[in-house]
């Protein structure tokens, strides 16, 4: 998917929310053997599995298209997606089976898609998928990404259950709660939680702060604000950090910054090997809004900048760096795919069934409500 702006791609991917997949893959005809390919695919461990005899045939499905390479939203799309896989709990890999299909098998071999894996906490029962040029392109058709060009590809995911033969689109770029319940609702035998479950472990209400806004649905997937590193870096006193000038053109346009030798955004990448910062298409606005939100949330946990400041001397002393430098390379790693500060752990403790989860290390994103 190109970059766009987050408010665009929300706006896309709500408008295919709660689609059933439309004539061209729809309903017309059953979701069945006689659909589905069943070529040979490969997994991030190197095993050999046929498509439909292995991994849809009676079973509850969570599909969705990636590639490692990917510049765009495909990192916090994979992040957003890891909240639901964490939502979801024991079901995976016994009730419910997720799959990543790369869409660049030339590219993304088993061992760069295991790393892949690895750096979203992925649990048994979240399998990723490469194989040959045919071979994906047959199974991708089928689930409807026709996309002609890897910037252009779908960002949501497609559920079924292949025993009811129910099949449907939903969204990871909205509500994660609605996502997450819409692949329980796929199980005849689920049964939603009271109300009143609901409403107990029901998320704050976010504030129509723009930044924060932005953060949840932009960062909060990958990034925290003073609880440590997930996917990305912990981004708790960044504005404090780096110059301001520096924030406003990196979250611009991180891959120019990167193409440019930028010695900070190289060594950003270089911490953070196996998931890139994404272009978000943020406006100048959009920008200003998302830094004034992390101040104001640094500000709230106090003084970041006394930890800092130790850890920056000790690095400076062990490798004879400036103290300016050391804070560079010693604790922002600013990658920005998201992040759980205030709004991402507030929806990490609601689930759909009523039960809080912890996150799987690494990996988490926030909900939008």
């Amino acid at each position: 998917m190109s970059a766009g702006s987050i408010r665009s791609a929300l706006a896309a991917s709500a408008a295919s929310l709660a689609l059933i997949l439309g004539p061209a893959i729809g309903m017309a005809r059953p979701w069945d053997e006689s659909y589905f390919p069943n070529v040979p695919l490969l997994t991030q461990d190197g095993e050999t599995v046929n498509f439909y005899d292995d991994l849809i045939d009676g079973r509850i499905v969570v599909v969705n298209f990636v590639y490692t390479d990917c510049p765009d939203i495909c990192g916090l799309s994979t992040a957003r997606l890891a909240q639901v896989v964490d939502w979801l709990g024991d079901r995976v890999g016994r009730d419910i089976f997720v799959y990543s299909i790369s869409l660049d098998p030339e590219t993304d071999t088993p061992s760069r898609l295991k790393a892949y894996a690895a750096a979203f906490g992925a649990p048994s029962g979240w399998t990723f998928l490469t194989g040959t040029r045919e071979n994906i392109d047959q199974v991708r058709f089928k689930l409807g990404e026709r996309s002609e060009s890897l910037s252009d590809h779908r960002s949501d995911m497609v559920i079924g259950n292949a025993a009811t033969g129910e099949w449907r689109r939903t969204s990871l770029m909205g509500s994660l709660v609605v996502a997450t319940t819409d692949v329980l609702e796929l199980d005849p035998a689920w049964t939603p939680p009271p109300q009143q479950a609901l409403l107990d472990h029901a998320p704050m209400t976010v504030t129509d702060e723009k930044g924060e806004s932005l953060f949840i649905t932009g960062c909060a997937a990958c990034h925290t604000i003073g609880r440590g590193v997930r996917v990305g870096p912990d981004l708790a006193g960044v504005t404090l950090r780096r110059e301001r000038g520096w924030l406003e053109t990196y979250l611009a346009d991180p891959s120019l910054m990167l193409d440019r030798g930028d010695p900070v955004a190289v060594e950003l990448d270089t911490s953070f090997p196996d998931v890139r910062m994404p272009d978000l298409g943020l406006g100048t606005e959009d920008i200003a809004d998302l830094l004034h939100y992390l101040e104001s949330q640094t500000s709230r946990l106090g003084s970041p900048l006394s930890d800092v400041e130790s850890a920056a001397h000790d690095h400076a002393g062990h490798h004879g760096h400036s103290e300016d430098q050391a804070h560079d390379h010693e604790h922002e790693h600013e990658h920005d795919h998201g992040s759980p500060a205030s709004g991402e752990d507030r929806d990490a403790r609601v689930t759909p069934d009523g039960h809080g989860h912890t996150h799987h290390a690494g990996a988490g994103a926030a909900a939008t409500n």
